[in-house]
């Protein structure tokens, strides 16, 4: 069996006991791969205490664990500090890892020279681009590495020649392939788009199980309207805080699943901001993260989902998910969404009236009983696609 190597960005861990829509890709890809044994893979990660024991449970899959020194998550958080009080960064999420990134690098570069893999996966951070430099390891990979783009690249950090030189660029939607370069013109592209696992999504909960969890969050007799997601600028949620505001439903209820960076406990300026938007309104609920395996239900409790996109979202789970339940969407023209949604998805305009126009939407297709047919996007598929890009 040929032997691959998939590399996540270095700030979540696999399993993905902290969350992550990447990390949970991979995963998914892994279960898959369990039950087929099609190839032998490796999946690079940081070690956590919770990743090891979940990762006990794997048959066919080895896992290289990087442990992050001390010292090195104590430079983290004084520079994470700096970077939000001192320097007051508006996007200081991203400045949380970036030792522990570099750390991460080094050490999959050293197992990268020392090792031997028929393919090596690079996923959505070109950061990762390193590790093929240091120790001249784009050399020993040439033509056997890959970058799979989930986001628009902002960098490349001084290896464009090695991006350049990828077997092949996995885009998850068209829309984040055309945002490529033109270093990358004569590399080979695939549009893969993301999956879940519809076995997870399709579950039936009884009565007895969706009326404890309504108790639980205090939902008794109330439609519920779902966001989930990082709570960041650009998911569109405090226009939709503000739409919600104006709204004032004595019946429903405003989910709002999620935090700033999944499960690390970083928290930011935008998410305080948040919650003071949200003050004084009995019907906003914040649940803070939530378990993967949790989702299923809550989104079986919405009557609605809403993901406003402000930014190019390329290919939200959020949306993939909701759809895959069968449940009514609101979202925007963004990015590769339009890709995803089906022809019962209300879209907006991200423009000056979205606030207004998230209003009016909510309030319609919450009196809406209109029912959506639960899509099939068997993750098959997705896994036999990728090995075919990969020729294995």
């Amino acid at each position: 069996m040929k032997k691959i190597a998939i590399i996540p960005p270095g700030t979540l861990p696999l399993p993905p006991v902290q969350g992550g829509a990447v990390e949970n890709l991979i995963d998914l890809f892994r279960k898959k791969n369990e039950g087929s044994a099609k190839i032998n893979l490796t999946l690079f990660s940081i070690d956590t205490p919770a990743a090891r024991k979940q990762a006990y449970n794997t048959v066919n899959t080895n896992y290289y664990f990087i442990k992050i020194p001390f010292l090195v998550c104590w430079l983290d958080l004084i520079n994470f500090w700096f970077v939000q009080h001192v320097f007051h960064k508006q996007n200081s999420r991203s400045y949380r890892y970036i030792f522990q990134r570099l750390y991460f690098i080094l050490k999959t570069a050293l197992q990268l020279k020392h090792g031997e893999y028929d393919r090596v996966i690079l996923e959505n951070h070109t950061s990762l681009l390193l590790a093929l430099k240091l120790f001249k390891n784009d050399r020993k990979y040439r033509g056997r590495y890959y970058y799979h783009i989930h986001n628009r690249i902002n960098s490349f950090y001084g290896c464009e020649t090695i991006f350049s030189h990828c077997a092949g660029i996995i885009g998850v939607s068209s829309y984040i392939l055309s945002t490529l370069p033109a270093i990358a013109s004569q590399t080979p592209k695939y549009i893969l788009k993301n999956r879940v696992d519809e076995k997870i999504f399709h579950q039936n909960y009884s009565f007895a199980t969706l009326n404890r969890a309504r108790n639980n969050l205090n939902l008794q007799n109330q439609k519920i309207v779902l966001f989930t997601g990082r709570l960041s600028k650009e998911k569109g949620i405090d226009a939709l805080l503000s739409a919600w505001k104006q709204l004032n439903l004595s019946n429903a209820t405003l989910l709002i699943v999620g935090n700033s960076f999944f499960k690390s406990g970083v928290h930011t300026d935008f998410e305080k901001k948040l919650m003071s938007l949200a003050s004084g309104s009995k019907n906003i609920r914040f649940t803070g993260f939530l378990n993967y395996q949790q989702m299923p239900l809550i989104y079986q409790l919405a009557d609605l989902v809403v993901l406003p996109s402000i930014w190019d979202d390329p290919a939200p789970l959020t949306v993939i998910e909701t759809l895959t339940m069968g449940k009514k969407l609101i979202t925007t023209n963004a990015g590769g969404i339009p890709e995803y949604v089906d022809k019962n998805t209300v879209i907006l305009n991200r423009d000056r009236d979205l606030v207004k126009n998230l209003a009016r939407a909510i309030e319609q297709k919450l009196n809406n009983n209109h029912q959506i047919k639960p899509v099939n996007w068997n993750f098959k598929d997705y896994y036999q696609q990728l090995l075919k890009i990969l020729k294995v």
